[in-house]
């Protein structure tokens, strides 16, 4: 997707960051000094607790050895990120144990620790720089430990932290080892503080990480040298100064050092946060010359006023609107905080904070870099007035605040609830289902609009209730071995009914459809569901919600619709079908996803203007269609009546005006969606059961009562013939959306397009995509408010069973005379010959009677042959799986679970299109099922001299069988040999040899 235009995301990954970690340290010194360090416990414990304290992971380990002969033998074995050694060693100077380590190990830091403050100060001018990274303090306090660890890393970080992330740094120029020793522990602490409680404010557990890990770095000078060098260097990504009065310069202790390296960083930065220390108080003038903050190293409280400065100066606590004389007139915690009080505090606040970048210093601080480096070039006088700032910086928050959550998964935060697309409810899996949901709403965040030819695409507002709190549901309600072992869906249903839902999850499930306005899906998202070899289409329930009335009875609604997906994960549909693929039930997990519904109320009603399937792989192309331009199919409505297999319009997105199974009037007027689906708003449930049926079937007449059928439909004149584009018209009304797909009215073929080209892009494979619509103001006027805006809402993303190019039946040949079936409509891979036996419903009469009855048929026979482990190949009337009994055998998995293959035939004078698009359809591909299309009246005499005639089934065969067993409509037959069923996976041609049948290859 390169060529395609992304919107800019976060400026780095978390996983970037903090390359360099100390792991493994190892300790020189004497056996007494290693008692010292350790009489409140083990080093490694003693930081160990440290981190913890903060919620850091991974505590370094520490190795002790008692020499500087013994440390280079250790070092030579062993990798170590970090040697610490004491002031002094039993054998040998430590500058010279400092070289031998480097000259073993380049690059690795080796730093001294002193015990004494006096022997540290003694021995600090004649310390070896090259050979020793720094000096440092031990008072008793393992936080001293922890600051230089942190140094440590920080130090090998900064240049890839900053190429990586932007990160910003501290310099802290002072020469006293004794007082950064004890400066930096405290420094370092208020940053892991800091850090941790933007962590809490994280959107979810990535984002939190990025916080911990994008805190500032913390370098440290002790010479005006280094100081001005380290400001050079890193002047682009200083967040703030601290520096000592007195400092060493060219080899002399200079009283005015510090403020020398303070002007060169403000004429760099005028708004740059300074602090100055002095043990001489009369430095403070020079301080308030410079409005720079000021510390008195004499001074008891000097540490809670470093504290101070990063509280209040860098922005570590929240921001304290000001006026210019320090009067308090607001706080914000967080950036929405932020945002609110903009909109009303006082003008001469809002002057003074945006004239000294004080927005910027505490939104850098917070680790919003390109929002900080977005408006800290602005100045106050570029804008009109007061209201032109006020308002910049309000839209700035809001474009950051949109990007940030765009295409993210947000963990559940009732605080956010609002702005979160994308939620995550619980701990464990979002499951398959929720995870191609996830995947499309990344993918979409990171494209521009126009890239879907200016329809909005997006999805729909979504929580996911994760595995956890199924696993938690089945425990604590003691389900899981009855659910296993129970095959009576009536009484799992009953049982998981009774089951209560923790406490904790009833009470968001409260507060979520508080907040959601309208309908909500609640749908299954098995660990299984929509997987790259388990499609799982349709095995699972879902629930469409009005989410009107009570408070309380939503609340009961919502809490046993996802008490009943969580028992469809045991229904005798999904345990047939895990059968299939030869997984086991406790490998599965259910995810629960609760969305909201896409469409507008009319009335009682409650529906989308359009809803469908759109593949990216079209296995029936008709001329000029082709197979990789994809196939989609929409209906007026509710999706259900495409994926349960209802009468739909068929079009290729990528030449949508051309519809050539309707190359006659008259044939859309027979195959045109006659009914849609719409969500009763009204429906009172006295029993959970009633929420499986709240979609119901609804006339044309209804549509063009609401307004909607002037997007989908158009009129058949019976005087002519002819379909007109005008419900003006008299005659009767068919779908044909026209107005979208030949007049354009949106660019849905071009967005259905891109979006499917993306998915594919993005599985490495076809996929299909369920989508719905809303046209929002389209077509009507509008007073007192902007127009909304059309949008495309995808609902879900799974993997489509292409077809397989590796070993192919295209060489197989049989005489003709031992055919049983030929199709030039035939879906599957290669040669299957475990067959022997045969169900054939022959299917005439044609009528809805026969083929509800046929389900019950087939179940019988179906279960009979599982038990024997006998594979069949069944041949029927119609459309096998569709809900429609019209269109065929409206059967679910588990009453042919054991099916090798099927043959549909289209009753005469009954043509009945195959099942691409439904859920059965993706079911049959995604277990590799033989799958034969006949069309009417196909050729039924044995073929004399073509090979392969395209469409053959020879009925005079099967009736001459002698039948094994039979029902009212279904006969089986067994037969001696296995029939050879094979089908070319590259053309789509397939064909059924007769049992004994001998091959011509």
């Amino acid at each position: 997707m390169s060529d395609r235009r992304r919107v800019p995301k976060k400026a780095f990954r978390f996983h970037d960051l903090t390359w360099h970690r100390v792991h493994e340290v190892l300790l020189v010194s004497s056996p007494y000094d290693a008692f010292i360090l350790q009489q409140d416990g083990p080093l490694s414990e003693q930081v160990f607790r440290e981190y913890s304290s903060l919620s850091l992971p991974a505590s370094p380990r520490f190795t002790h050895v008692a020499t500087g002969a013994a440390a280079i033998q250790r070092l030579k074995k062993r990798r170590f990120d970090l040697v610490l050694t004491m002031t002094s060693l039993a054998d040998m100077n430590v500058n010279a144990f400092g070289r031998r380590v480097k000259k073993l190990r380049p690059g690795r830091p080796v730093v001294m620790l002193a015990l004494d403050r006096k022997e540290l100060l003694d021995i600090h001018d004649r310390i070896d720089r090259e050979a020793i990274d720094g000096a440092f303090l031990w008072t008793g306090d393992p936080k001293i430990l922890f600051a230089i660890i942190q140094y440590i890393e920080d130090s090998q970080n900064l240049d890839l932290d900053i190429r990586h992330g932007n990160l910003q740094a501290i310099i802290v120029v002072e020469d006293n080892p004794a007082y950064y020793s004890a400066f930096l522990g405290l420094l370092y602490k208020q940053l892991m503080t800091h850090s941790f409680s933007l962590y809490k404010e994280g959107l979810n557990e990535i984002h939190r990480q990025m916080q911990l890990q994008s805190r500032p770095k913390v370098l440290l000078a002790t010479s005006y040298e280094e100081g001005v060098s380290l400001f050079k260097r890193y002047r682009k990504n200083v967040l703030a100064l601290i520096c000592d009065m007195r400092l060493p310069r060219g080899g002399a202790l200079d009283p005015r050092a510090g403020l020398s390296i303070v002007r060169k960083a403000r004429r760099h930065d005028p708004d740059l946060p300074v602090l100055l220390q002095s043990a001489e108080p009369e430095n403070r003038a020079h301080a308030k010359e410079l409005e720079a903050g000021f510390i008195d190293k004499n001074s008891h409280e000097l540490l809670a006023q470093v504290g101070d400065f990063l509280i209040h100066s860098l922005g570590f606590g929240p921001f304290v609107f000001r006026l210019a004389d320090g009067t308090e007139v607001a706080q914000a915690r967080h950036l929405q905080e932020l945002e609110e009080k903009l909109a009303r505090v006082p003008e001469e606040s809002l002057f003074y904070h945006a004239r000294h970048n004080h927005f910027s210093i505490w939104l850098k601080a917070r680790s919003e870099f390109a929002l900080a480096r977005q408006i800290r070039p602005r100045k106050v006088e570029e804008f009109e007035d007061s209201e032109a700032v006020r308002w910049y910086l309000i839209e700035a928050l809001r474009d950051s605040r949109s990007r940030t959550h765009r295409g993210e998964v947000a963990d559940f935060d009732r605080r956010r609830f609002d702005r979160d697309p994308f939620i995550r409810l619980g701990k464990g899996s979002l499951g398959g289902k929720a995870r191609g949901m996830a995947f499309l709403h990344r993918t979409i965040a990171e494209l521009d609009p126009q890239d879907f030819g200016g329809l909005e695409v997006t999805l729909p507002k979504t929580v996911v209730l994760t595995t956890e709190l199924f696993d938690r549901f089945l425990q604590t309600n003691d389900l899981r071995r009855f659910a296993f072992t129970c095959d009576d869906d009536e009484e799992i249903t009953r049982r998981f009914l009774a089951g209560k839902l923790d406490p904790g999850l009833a009470s968001d499930l409260k507060f979520i459809v508080e907040r959601i306005p309208g309908p909500i899906a609640v749908r299954s998202s098995s660990l299984l569901e929509d997987s790259r070899h388990q499609r799982l289409a349709g095995i699972y329930t879902t629930l469409m919600l009005p989410n009107s009335g009570a408070p309380s009875r939503r609340h009961r609604e919502v809490c046993d619709a996802v008490r009943l997906v969580y028992a469809s994960t045991y229904f005798a549909n999904a345990k047939a079908y895990l059968r299939r693929t030869g997984r086991r039930m406790e490998e599965d997990h259910m995810a629960v996803i609760l969305e909201e519904v896409v469409g507008q109320p009319y009335g009682r009603r409650f529906y989308p203007q359009y809803s469908g399937v759109a593949q990216s792989y079209n296995y029936y192309p008709i001329h000029p269609q082709k197979p990789e331009q994809g196939i989609a199919h929409i209906a007026l409505g509710f999706g259900r009546q495409v994926v349960d297999g209802g009468r739909a319009l068929r079009f290729c997105p990528q030449c949508p005006e051309v519809l050539p199974q309707f190359s006659h009037p008259k044939s859309l007027l027979d195959k045109s969606q006659r009914t849609f689906f719409a969500l009763d708003m009204e429906q009172r449930s006295q029993h959970p059961l009633e929420l499986l049926e709240t979609l119901v079937p609804c006339k044309l007449e209804t549509a063009e009562a609401d307004g909607t059928l002037d997007l989908a439909g158009s009129v058949y004149c019976m005087d002519d013939q002819q379909i007109r584009d005008d419900l003006g018209c008299q005659g009767p009304r068919v779908i044909t959306f026209n107005n979208i797909l030949k007049h354009q009215a949106i660019p849905l073929a071009q967005a259905l397009s891109q979006c499917l080209e993306i998915g594919k892009e993005g599985f490495g494979e076809s996929v299909e995509i369920e989508f719905a619509g809303d046209m929002g103001d389209w077509g009507r006027p509008v007073r007192g408010r902007t127009p909304r805006p059309p949008r495309l809402f995808l609902l879900q993303i799974r993997p489509f069973a292409g077809r397989n190019r590796g070993q192919i039946g295209q060489n197989i040949r049989f005489a003709p005379q031992d055919l049983l079936c030929t199709s030039m409509r035939a879906l599957g891979n290669g040669v299957d010959e475990s067959v022997r036996d045969i169900l054939y419903a022959p299917g005439e009469p044609w009528s809805s009677r026969l083929t509800q009855s046929l389900v019950h048929e087939i179940e019988t026979f179906n279960r009979a042959l599982q038990k024997e482990k006998r594979p069949y190949l069944l041949i029927g009337p119609g459309r096998w799986g569709t809900a429609d009994p019209w269109l065929g055998v409206p059967v679910g998995w588990s009453q042919l679970s054991n099916v090798k293959a099927i043959v549909e035939t289209s009753p005469s004078g009954y043509p009945v299109e195959p099942s691409q698009g439904t859920h059965f359809f993706q079911n049959l591909t995604s277990l590799e099922i033989g799958y034969f299309t006949l069309p009417p009246d196909p050729t039924e005499a044995t073929p004399s001299l073509q090979d392969h005639p395209p469409n053959f089934l020879d009925r005079g065969w099967l009736t001459a069988q002698p039948v094994f067993r039979s029902s009212g409509n279904l006969l089986h037959i067994r037969c001696e040999s296995p029939l050879a069923v094979v089908i070319d996976g590259r053309s789509g041609r397939g064909f059924i040899a007769k049992p004994g049948a001998r091959r011509l290859d």
